[in-house]
């Protein structure tokens, strides 16, 4: 599955009174007729790239896919779309929908074009009914461009998430509760919206599996900050020794440009069962408030091993490097070119509370053990794979490039969860996964439920 449709991706909030499991149902895939009529309801065979996770080029000649025959015409339209329901006492009641149309056409690899559009809302009526969250993206996916030398992945998304996180920066950050009356039970939040273009380009080298890439980034930030909170009382605090400050309260117009290569020799982008992709890249980033401007390297390796039978060995490594005058929000984030939370989302560490962590360098591992132990069934003539994973996740941040720093502490603090979960294959490319991750942060957080539950689309990598 592509990055586009894991915006379509819930978090449990350990943190809300009340809160529920936002779960992906009612799923439909809409048969679409080819140039000759006939009847598309067969999986899929073509291959669908992410940003940050997936291949823009056909895998190595003997890489194709393993799961099984083609059984669709070349040529045709396929359509498939999900509702997003759940919610909290945080957002109130959610409720959406996802939708991605694909043309495939001959051999184009892996498809003509794609289209993703995801609208998705919350609504409460604590102060008379009203919107609360909202999450909305497009996206538009030309992987054939310059008779295929060249591939244009494009996103448009608008967001606002009343409840993000943010405990400070450092390794070493407590989360230590606050006796102020006009926290109100938001001392770790803050309010965030931002609206976002970005595109990336991927040029195809001779190496097989080698691509150039390019990218640009634009986004619009307006964050609120809300009374009593840690993040408010962080922008207030002059730095000391030495220490940068916290920055990124203004609203602000960001613009970046990124540049790199990616390596990928994956036999399948569907279920990987051995290869590795390499993503190396560096990006620079400019704003029209509080001086804000800085720059990143990042790595994400990735490897895959069979293990025998149904069993798969999955790892990654994460490492991101950021220097300059970095907005708070950012220092929670990594990745050049698809920039990803890799403190407590399904991305990253999994199990640690979200935004729990933030800095200017970031280093994680994910090591994952997938199998597919069920044979494939047909129901209502779609064909499905039941399949499971078992992850240990660990990483570390650092507040900025000092030896000691009181922010990151004086111990290795490696900060780490534990989990698994099931993952569907609805054909070939639609891969939707539920996870549980144990992580202490999460005990010291919320002793009652110390578990973070993810629904996500496609498996983290």
């Amino acid at each position: 599955m592509n990055e586009a449709r894991r915006c379509a991706r819930s978090r449990f909030d350990p943190h809300a009174a009340a809160a529920t499991l936002s779960a992906i149902a009612i799923l439909f895939r809409a048969p679409a007729a080819n140039a000759d009529g006939a009847d598309e309801t067969a999986p899929r065979a073509a291959a669908k790239p992410t940003g940050m996770d997936k291949p823009a080029v056909a895998p190595a000649a003997g890489g194709a896919d393993q799961t099984g025959p083609s059984l669709l015409p070349k040529t045709r339209y396929e359509l498939a779309g999900f509702p997003i329901l759940g919610g909290n006492t945080d957002i109130g009641f959610q409720f959406g929908a996802a939708a991605t149309l694909t043309r495939f056409y001959n051999d184009v690899f892996p498809y003509e074009w794609n289209v993703d559009l995801l609208l998705s809302a919350s609504a409460k009526s604590d102060q008379g009914l009203r919107l609360v969250q909202q999450s909305h993206v497009l996206r538009l996916d030309a992987p054939d461009l310059l008779h295929g030398r060249a591939r244009l992945d494009t996103r448009l998304s608008f967001q606002r998430t009343i409840n993000a996180g943010y405990f400070g920066i450092g390794n070493a950050t407590p989360a230590t509760p606050t006796s102020d009356p006009c926290a109100q039970g938001r001392r770790f939040q803050y309010l965030q919206e931002e609206g976002r273009v970005r595109g990336i380009a991927r040029i195809h080298t001779p190496v097989q599996g080698l691509d150039v890439a390019v990218g640009f980034n634009f986004r619009g930030e307006n964050p609120s900050v809300y009374c009593g909170s840690k993040l408010a009382a962080d922008l207030a605090q002059t730095p000391q020794a030495g220490a940068p400050p916290v920055v990124g309260g203004e609203p602000t117009f960001l613009g970046g440009g990124s540049a790199g290569a990616m390596l990928d020799t994956r036999d399948s982008e569907f279920i990987t069962t051995r290869g590795i992709y390499y993503q190396l890249g560096i990006s620079g980033t400019g704003g029209t408030a509080e001086h804000v401007g800085y720059g990143e390297a990042a790595a994400v390796l990735a490897h895959y091993a069979p293990l025998g039978g149904p069993f798969i060995f999955a790892g990654r490594v994460v490492a991101s490097f950021q220097f300059g005058r970095v907005p708070f929000y950012d220092l929670q984030q990594g990745g050049v070119f698809e920039p990803q939370y890799l403190f407590g989302s399904e991305n990253g560490v999994r199990g640690v509370p979200f935004g729990r962590y933030a800095g200017q360098i970031k280093v994680l591992s994910n090591l994952e053990f997938r199998s597919t132990p069920f044979p494939k069934f047909n129901l209502l003539g779609q064909l499905f794979r039941i399949g499971t994973t078992t992850f240990f996740d660990v990483g570390r941040v650092w507040s900025g490039y000092s030896t000691i720093s009181a922010a990151d502490g004086t111990s290795i603090g490696l900060k780490f969860g534990v989990g698994g979960g099931l993952f569907l294959q609805w054909g070939e490319a639609a891969i939707f996964r539920v996870e549980a991750a144990y992580s202490p942060d999460a005990v010291a957080e919320n002793p009652s439920l110390p578990i973070g539950i993810y629904v996500s689309d496609g498996l983290m990598f």
